[in-house]
């Protein structure tokens, strides 16, 4: 026995070297999950995330929005190649989208409007794709692109009153943008407000009762309010 080895009498030989590491995780040390699911929290606290229905939708309108921007662009130029060019949407004096392209409001701020579209809802679009991901944002970002949207909504509220009563002409692209962009600015500002709740820990409504409703009722009474003043101009 005296001339064993020291480890061997006293237990405390050290083991050999595999190469292998022995990582010790959460899970070994906390059965229960509750340090997994701490990390997670901590990890996604101060960001919001939103619902398959809002990413979805705004993915749909940013890519309608998008489209008919491109639309506009491309007869946009064709007018200022062929002055004598006739976009599809021009039917007659009312519906006329060379009247609206060739006003100068069409290039309110130096460059054609439909490029600030084309901009605008390339953003949209990769935004409701990033949430469709599983994305979330700092609350800067939404109340940042909530601030984009509200100009939007600025934008096409002026560019609907120069076409009605200073053009008085009406573009139907023009007026699928404006179309789409209210519905994104009213659903924005509730996933902010539901987000912001959520936050102070009160009950939050879930499902599709969170956007058909009320947002829903202000969303036609806009459209409608919209389609009053085009009758009164045009109409009656």
């Amino acid at each position: 026995m005296s001339g064993a080895p020291p480890g061997l009498l006293w237990g405390t030989r050290k083991p050999k070297d595999t190469g292998v590491s022995v990582v010790t995780t959460a899970a070994s040390t906390d059965p229960t999950g509750q340090g997994a699911h701490a990390a997670q929290a901590g990890a996604t606290r101060g960001t919001w995330g939103a619902s398959a229905l809002y990413a979805w939708a705004t993915t749909l309108f940013g890519v309608i929005g998008l489209f008919m921007s491109g639309l506009i662009m491309y007869d946009k130029i064709k007018l200022m190649e062929d002055p004598d060019f006739s976009p599809a949407c021009t039917i007659n004096d009312v519906v006329s989208c060379t009247d609206v392209m060739n006003s100068g409001q069409a290039s309110a701020f130096g460059i054609p409007n439909p490029f600030i579209g084309l901009v605008g809802f390339s953003v949209v679009i990769c935004i409701g794709v990033a949430l469709l991901a599983g994305a979330r944002f700092r609350a800067w970002f939404w109340y940042g692109f909530l601030a984009g949207l509200a100009f939007a909504v600025g934008f096409v509220h002026w560019l609907a009153y120069e076409a009605l009563y200073d053009i008085q002409a009406l573009c139907p692209y023009c007026m699928v943008v404006w179309a789409v962009v209210l519905p994104l600015f009213i659903t924005t500002v509730v996933g902010i407000g539901r987000a912001r709740a959520r936050d102070r820990g009160d009950e939050v409504t879930t499902g599709a009762s969170a956007i058909f409703g009320m947002p829903l009722i202000v969303l036609v009474v806009w459209y409608l309010g919209f389609l009053a003043l085009i009758l009164q101009q045009f109409v009656f």
